[in-house]
């Protein structure tokens, strides 16, 4: 029964990643895919521990899904501003 219920958790986590990325919701897609890899790896150690990280994850992902978080950084900029630091043209 148990297995039944990591299925069903695990896969309801990976839905929710697989919409966001549908979405475009890309930086909070990979936050959400790290999280659960982050955490189902933290508690491989058993089981039971393995479940609480998928649980945990699933939660997570719930909660980005209706507060999702800003990512402000313009990459173009902080590349410009590297390359400027080290004195080296571009147009």
């Amino acid at each position: 029964m148990e297995y039944i219920l990591m299925g069903i958790v695990s896969a309801l986590n990976l839905i929710f990643i697989k919409f966001k990325f549908s979405k475009k919701r890309y930086g909070d897609a990979t936050l959400d895919g790290l999280t659960f890899f982050l955490l189902t790896s933290f508690f491989t150690g058993s089981m039971g521990g393995m479940f609480v990280g998928m649980v945990a994850s699933l939660v997570i992902s719930i909660y980005l899904y209706f507060s999702p978080p800003e990512f402000n950084f313009d990459l173009n900029e902080s590349i410009k501003n590297i390359l400027k630091e080290n004195d080296v043209k571009f147009n």
